[in-house]
């Protein structure tokens, strides 16, 4: 069973935090802040499984800044996700200065695992979110994916997938 935006909103979301992104968003209509604090969430609630690099978009990062400035509703927010604990959140600048490799370290299976979580947790993407998860995005715009292609993907696997293990597994017998 997956998590809906209403769940979402209804379990982290107060009337006082959904004013105070309005407010601090207020160039946006309440609708594109409502999609980007709930995807904001669903990033946050799955964040206990990502390291590296955040693989959301800076509007979504946007967000989640904003919710850290509001140190008790942070940690309040925090101690109520998976995981439970506090989410450190550090720029790449300054990590840099620990190892000068962090903005070229990405990690395509992990950033794929992100993805799938996702959908598994959420759902299928949807085309106006897309573009708040950028490999999500790249494989929509610029490999030629669909969005139903894409989920379909992050579900099952890629479809060369299943002829690839039944001839592997047949080789390994014969």
């Amino acid at each position: 069973m997956t998590i809906t935006n209403q769940q979402l909103r209804d379990a982290f979301l107060s009337p006082q935090l959904k004013h105070y992104f309005e407010k601090k968003l207020s160039r946006l209509s309440c609708a594109e802040v409502r999609i980007r604090v709930e995807e904001a969430l669903k990033f946050l609630n799955i964040a206990v499984y990502c390291h590296g690099n955040i693989p959301v978009s800076k509007e979504i990062d946007e967000i989640w800044h904003y919710w850290i400035l509001e140190t008790k509703e942070y940690q309040k927010l925090c101690s109520a996700l998976q995981g439970r604990k506090f989410l450190d959140h550090s720029s790449n600048d300054y990590l840099e200065y620990f190892d000068k490799d962090i903005e070229r370290r990405n990690d395509l299976t992990r950033d794929v695992a992100m993805l799938a979580t996702y959908v598994l947790n959420y759902g299928p993407f949807e085309k106006k979110r897309v573009k708040y998860w950028p490999l999500a995005a790249h494989l929509v715009e610029k490999s030629g994916l669909s969005v139903r292609q894409l989920n379909r993907w992050l579900t099952f696997g890629p479809p060369w997938a299943s002829e690839w293990f039944l001839a592997t597994s047949t080789n390994v017998n014969a």
